[in-house]
């Protein structure tokens, strides 16, 4: 079977913002399904690991958009790894959007646990090797990314439509509830261009969890979500563009 996997969607009216855009959680949902494919088909996916006490673990996401996809657009997303290492496997995306042009790449590191102990695999020779490929990926890899410890804060708690099967905070919901830290009328004027998020400790649902926005500028922002514990859950930075859009959308 071919290194490179490729996965087609089309953006339904519910997944469309006010604008009539793909909304930002929606998009990595639909690279996380392009992602799961890819493995499943080749014998590494969720369900072969879950048979043999094992799952994968998201720990970081790189992506960059030249524009997002809108409603009614068909896309197809390329998915191929790029490289693997003892504990970690790198997987890019590439975006495309219906014109055949390209609209976006996603850089994202994974690791591979056991589920009951929940430490990670030692992934050498269990035959990953033969899908590492060397297709090109334009973007920075993801950066270290510094608490300011300082900001704005407001509180969540994780509940049942945040949850996934190990009853966790899920991978895109981290995203849906960082996005969710800005007004309307943030996106009416700028647009998501870089994106970036580590993972670092799994969130219960139950918990109460702090989010702390940090402006750094107009277009860059700083998100870090804490556990009650003081804890840090995740860390992520948000580039927004310089151009103004949708004027008429004013409301805060």
């Amino acid at each position: 079977m071919e290194a490179i996997g490729e996965h087609f969607f089309t953006v339904q009216p519910f997944e469309v913002d006010f604008r009539g855009r793909l909304t930002f959680p929606l998009l990595i949902n639909n690279l996380l399904n392009a992602a799961g494919h890819h493995s499943n088909d080749r014998g590494f996916g969720i369900k072969q690991l879950n048979e043999n006490k094992k799952t994968w673990v998201l720990s970081r996401i790189a992506i960059e958009l030249t524009r997002h996809p809108i409603n009614a657009e068909k896309v197809k997303v390329q998915t191929w790894i790029e490289g693997l290492l003892r504990s970690f496997t790198l997987r890019n995306f590439t975006i495309i959007g219906e014109d055949n042009k390209i609209i976006g790449y996603a850089r994202t590191i994974w690791a591979m646990i056991d589920s009951e102990s929940r430490k990670p695999i030692n992934l050498t020779g269990m035959g990953l090797e033969q899908y590492v490929t060397a297709k090109d990926c334009p973007i920075d890899k993801a950066g270290k990314i510094v608490d300011p410890a300082t900001g704005t804060t407001e509180t969540f708690r994780v509940k049942y439509s945040d949850v996934d099967i190990n009853q966790h905070l899920n991978s895109a919901k981290y995203v849906e509830h960082i996005i969710d830290a800005f007004t309307l009328h943030k996106f009416s004027k700028r647009e998501i261009k870089r994106f970036e998020i580590e993972y670092i400790e799994e969130c219960m649902f139950g918990e109460t969890i702090t989010l702390q926005k940090t402006e750094l500028s107009k277009t860059e922002f700083i998100i870090i979500l804490k556990k009650e514990d003081g804890s840090i859950a995740c860390k992520s930075r948000l580039l927004f563009t310089e151009q103004t859009f949708n004027d008429k959308y004013i409301t805060d």
